[in-house]
């Protein structure tokens, strides 16, 4: 299997590292090939120094993805799942399920022999540094597409000469004040490696398609509230979208009809309740989530569901923002909103797969929770990860007392802090207040427009895409006859602007422009000339034919 340059590149670097440092960090983008150049540095590893690999994953199907990758490559494999009491020791590297890793090296931590290697998948879900420590000899390799954390620790410091520690002291003759600041991958790694951005994997080596992003803050999110961790409440998500105005099924049914959708939604009852209104419209729609589980059914026949239907919906809790590697995603839609950025880029980066199994050079991404505002939009080439592994996102900040955080106790009058279950004087129990339900709001009848121009149909990636597919150009010019109806779908001409353009000949003018770039490209590319050439005024003409359909004229 050759290489990606940046992958190679990559590689090198963590071996570098490796001589001076036990253990570092690599960050490489959704689809850039991360189980690729782990399962690569396992047999350079296993091979070089002798020693075997352990593989730790937090979720079977990544377990089994990993063993598949590796196996191309040469490398024998052992799988050490729930049901594996003892090891065969006859591989070279061992893959297994966090959890069970830990629990087995907690009864023998002389379970696996001769490690010299740890790689922790996905490690940004910090599921697996527990059992870092039951192999001190061996170096660590924490891989993962955002080195973030969605957690913040506590620390103190001193309010007059800025003396900072770990634990509560005294400084400058008083108390030092407590106080907050994020939780970071650097400190947990020593060092880290970047690969690519995610534009450079689109830009320079299409390893990812772009994303069209449409953006409205239709739902209440002024209102959200954040945990400890950065992180929305379950309760102020459930407030904001139970009454939001955010139209799912109108956005999808004007921007994104008949593609494969998969939609985020901010809570179980949101969930249901979305899969309803999609399954009262007719729509071939699924559901998934951790409480709804008699319409959830199974997810690994839920997946092949979605993989063998073109027009399926698929909705969703916060399920597929990892472990679903569904390369045919055409539309992600939040439903939600993300107070940090890990479930963010996960969540979108399921649409930017690429496919040969038809023409996709972009993905939509309908944002209805002001994640974009909040995180960039998903292939922002400005965002910083190696200031974000080295200081985290966001500041230290002093955690003070708030008065509204106390509790008066209605029996005896004693005041204490609310996060306490009962009063500490007398023993009473002051009762959660009821949760109001939240106002229904009318459904917006707005449909969310596309952030940025829209780039016109690309006749490079039209014609690698049809000597891929071993088809003609006559296949080449239906692509740019769809891609051009899908401008006129984005930029939501309506039914009367259109009519008014093409009465007035601006229609007639505008879509010859974008053809004409295309049109004569094509045609001096070898290997997909065909008898019977279409003419520039015939591939106007049919596109005004399909536009005329679409509009219903």
């Amino acid at each position: 299997m050759e290489l990606y340059k940046y992958q190679k590149d990559s590689l090198n670097q963590i071996v570098v590292k490796f001589k001076t440092k036990r253990k570092i960090l690599f960050q490489l983008s959704t689809s850039g090939g991360k189980t690729v150049c782990f399962s690569t540095l396992t047999k350079y590893w296993s091979e070089k120094h002798k020693c075997k690999v352990l593989i730790l994953c937090h979720r079977e199907e990544l377990v089994w993805q990993a063993i598949e990758q590796m196996n191309k490559l040469g490398i024998t494999c052992e799988a050490i799942m729930p049901k594996v009491k003892i090891p065969k020791h006859n591989a070279m590297a061992y893959v297994g399920m966090s959890e069970t890793v830990y629990n087995r090296l907690k009864k023998n931590p002389l379970f696996f022999n001769n490690v010299g290697l740890v790689i922790a998948d996905e490690c940004h879900y910090q599921a697996f540094e527990k059992s870092f420590d039951f192999f001190p000899k061996a170096k660590i390799l924490g891989v993962t597409a955002t080195p973030s954390i969605a957690k913040r620790i506590t620390f103190y410091k001193c309010k007059w000469c800025k003396t900072d520690s770990s634990i509560l002291d005294e400084c400058c003759d008083q108390e030092m004040e407590e106080w907050t600041r994020p939780l970071t991958m650097s400190d947990y790694y020593e060092d880290i490696v970047i690969g690519p951005g995610i534009h450079e994997l689109i830009d320079n080596y299409g390893s990812l398609v772009r994303d069209i992003a449409f953006v409205e803050n239709y739902a209440h999110t002024e209102d959200l509230k954040e945990d400890k961790d950065g992180e929305f409440t379950k309760e102020s998500l459930d407030k904001a979208y139970s009454g939001s105005a955010f139209n799912v099924i109108l956005n999808y049914e004007k921007l994104c009809k008949g593609k494969k959708t998969i939609i985020f939604n901010s809570s179980t009852g949101n969930n249901l309740k979305v899969y309803n209104k999609f399954l009262e419209a007719g729509y071939n729609v699924r559901m998934y989530d951790s409480v709804n589980t008699e319409l959830s059914g199974n997810r690994v026949e839920l997946v092949k569901w979605f993989e063998s239907n073109d027009d399926a919906i698929l909705v969703n809790c916060n399920c597929f923002v990892a472990g679903f590697n569904s390369k045919e995603v055409q539309a992600v839609i939040l439903n939600t909103a993300f107070g940090v950025i890990n479930p963010y880029i996960q969540a979108v980066g399921r649409g930017a797969r690429i496919t040969d199994k038809f023409f996709k050079d972009h993905f939509l991404l309908i944002d209805g929770g002001g994640n974009i505002d909040r995180h960039q939009e998903f292939s922002d080439p400005t965002r910083d990860w190696e200031s974000i592994f080295w200081n985290g996102i966001g500041k230290a900040r002093a955690k003070k007392q708030d008065a509204m955080d106390i509790n008066a106790c209605m029996d005896c009058g004693a005041l204490y802090l609310k996060s306490e279950p009962s009063c500490p004087e007398c023993g009473a129990v002051i009762p959660p207040p009821e949760n109001k339900p939240a106002k229904e709001v009318e459904l917006s009848d707005a449909v969310l427009m596309p952030i940025r121009k829209i780039p016109p149909p690309n006749p490079i990636a039209i014609y690698n895409f049809t000597v891929k597919k071993g088809e003609d150009i006559n296949f080449a010019y239906k692509i740019m006859i769809a891609q051009i109806q899908d401008l006129f779908i984005f930029y939501r001409v309506d039914r009367t602007t259109y009519l008014a353009t093409k009465n007035n000949g601006h229609l007639n003018k505008r879509v010859s422009d974008i053809i004409r770039k295309c049109y004569f490209y094509l045609l001096k590319q070898k290997g997909i000339q065909t008898s019977g050439r279409r003419t520039l005024k015939y591939l106007i003409t049919k596109t005004i034919e399909k536009l005329d359909k679409h509009y219903d004229i």
